[in-house]
């Protein structure tokens, strides 16, 4: 867009318009301080300029001025009212600003103006779906691949179907990207996860590898195989994807609570998931699931780990409502014989979760300790229960 303003500026010179494009070269620079003097003083020479009050958007945004953005913006909104190159101005910066509604409805406008590109009805499709209105998403990703029939638009029209609800004829556009575009990671994420809603755990895997082998560090490729192969339950290769992603990108947080689930199957990983496990507890000290997935892992390491306790009511004083966490720590003193503890704790996981089985187990085991079998009675049938086959 500071290009296309650029080219402008050379058909209309003058004082204001030599400052905007000082102030554009400033801003394309990153020079900030400056662009924000030069636009300000064009603003004053020529405050009926559209094209300096979005210029000035970008830049209060930039230097995180919110209130000033707005009203700039809200200014090359009267000022521009009939001029679609700052329709398209105000889109990117409603988009870059968080709200992606006013985006997509100037966008649009955009788009269905003489002056829009062909990529522009995507564009705006793409924002409302970001805007959480996939159905007129929809109507402008059928529009858009009238116009262009891409990978991207048949990705776009394939995730705005499913929003709606219309998954088999969504999954059909996004396998159609992916035959168009095998190498797209975005495109290979989007169908893999397609894929795996519906637990088709080896197709997905399938398109993932496609992916991987012109992406292999792409971390969202990699997280999708892994949570893969963890539906495959080939859990070896599901941990060796996820201690990946952590590796590539430690601050993702999905690898770790999927390790989380698979810790009995550890085995040789173990070292690095706990090496994993410290850097993210030590970086993210107020993450309750940090502090409770650090503690199991020790305890995996050491069924007697002295760390274990201080890290699980650590992460109960930072979320009392994680029934697991309730659940490991009164695990722990149970095992420590700490049996009012121990069935405090389960008490409360069972109500934050009662369906979860383990607890009710751990419940009636101490309930029988402390000469109350009625009551261990009753846990123990809510946990044969809860563990019983499913009939049809």
């Amino acid at each position: 867009m500071i290009a296309n303003l650029l080219v402008i500026l050379l058909l209309e010179r003058g004082q204001s318009a030599s400052l905007l494009e000082q102030g554009l070269v400033a801003l394309q620079r990153g020079q900030l301080t400056i662009a924000r003097q030069d636009l300000e003083q064009a603003s004053q020479t020529d405050p009926q300029n559209p094209y300096i009050w979005t210029s000035l958007a970008e830049v209060y945004l930039r230097l995180q001025l919110p209130k000033q953005a707005s009203n700039a913006a809200e200014s090359a909104e009267k000022t521009g009212a009939k001029n679609p190159l700052v329709w398209h101005a105000l889109a990117m910066f409603y988009s870059k600003s968080g709200r992606p509604r006013p985006a997509a409805e100037w966008e649009q406008r955009f788009a269905e103006s003489a002056k829009a590109d062909r990529n522009a009805l995507g564009r705006a499709a793409s924002l409302y779906l970001d805007a959480g209105e996939p159905q007129r998403a929809v109507t402008l990703a059928q529009q858009a691949i009238a116009v262009s029939s891409s990978a991207e638009n048949e990705d776009l029209l394939g995730r705005a179907l499913i929003a709606v609800g219309q998954a088999p004829e969504g999954e059909k556009h996004l396998a159609s990207a992916w035959g168009q575009s095998k190498t797209d990671p975005q495109i290979d994420f989007d169908f893999a996860q397609a894929l795996l809603r519906h637990e088709d755990f080896a197709r997905a895997a399938e398109v993932i590898d496609s992916g991987l082998a012109a992406h292999p560090q792409d971390p969202q490729l990699m997280l999708a195989l892994g949570v893969a192969r963890y539906g495959q339950r080939r859990f070896d290769e599901a941990l060796t994807a996820f201690l990946k992603v952590i590796r590539v990108d430690p601050a993702i947080e999905q690898p770790y609570t999927f390790i989380g689930r698979m810790l009995e199957q550890a085995g040789p990983h173990l070292t690095e998931i706990a090496k994993a496990y410290e850097g993210w507890a030590a970086r993210e000290p107020e993450n309750a699931k940090a502090q409770l997935l650090l503690a199991k892992v020790l305890l995996v390491q050491d069924h007697h780990s002295e760390r274990a306790e201080p890290l699980l009511r650590h992460s109960i004083a930072l979320d009392k409502n994680d029934w697991e966490a309730h659940y490991e720590l009164g695990v722990l003193l149970e095992e420590r014989r700490n049996y009012p503890g121990a069935l405090a704790e389960l008490v409360r996981s069972i109500e934050l979760n009662p369906k979860s089985p383990m607890p009710h187990y751990h419940a009636a085991r101490i309930y029988d300790r402390v000469g109350q079998p009625e009551r261990a009675k009753t846990e123990r049938e809510l946990h044969q229960r809860l563990t019983a086959p499913s009939t049809p």
